[in-house]
């Protein structure tokens, strides 16, 4: 059975509707910082641009030394294309999302960063053992790892 609304009914929808939008609906868009040591003025730079946004496509890609391979990240893992060839070799794999790769100049390491358990920790890993080690600890936000020119740095 249908029922229809009676004219007092009809009434009291329009401060329903100030009010949600007043004060009810506000309270559900507020979003939870996703990383609680992010506790700056511009924690939205640091949530949208330096945490991982989950793709399914290559992003964040890094040319080796001598421009013939480059390291990419895809789905929350690190690949490694030989720019001539169609197929990628998985670099890693596991718990986290690594992203933001960077080669080193002679061509043995790949650094970059992994978000996993709410930090964004420096990891590298060998590309002759494929060993990863992780650089960073303290469940800090580390982004945007870079070699120095000589590789005997990381910043």
């Amino acid at each position: 059975m249908l029922r229809y609304a009676t004219p007092m009914k009809l009434r009291t929808l329009p401060t329903l509707f100030l009010f949600l939008s007043c004060v009810g609906l506000p309270l559900f868009a507020q979003r939870q910082p996703v990383l609680k040591q992010i506790d700056l003025p511009h924690s939205y730079y640091y949530r949208e641009m330096y945490l991982p946004q989950l793709t399914t496509g290559p992003s964040a890609a890094a040319w080796s030394p001598d421009s013939h391979s480059l390291v990419y990240s895809m789905a929350g893992s690190l690949w490694k294309q030989e720019v001539s060839s169609r197929s990628a070799e998985q670099l890693t794999a596991g718990p986290g999302y690594d992203y933001q790769p960077d080669w080193s100049s002679d061509g043995r390491w790949i650094a970059y960063a992994k978000y996993d358990h709410d930090a964004v920790e420096l990891w590298a890993v060998n590309l002759e053992t494929k060993q990863t080690n992780q650089l960073t600890h303290g469940s800090a936000v580390n982004v945007e790892p870079r070699f120095s020119s000589d590789g005997k740095r990381l910043a």
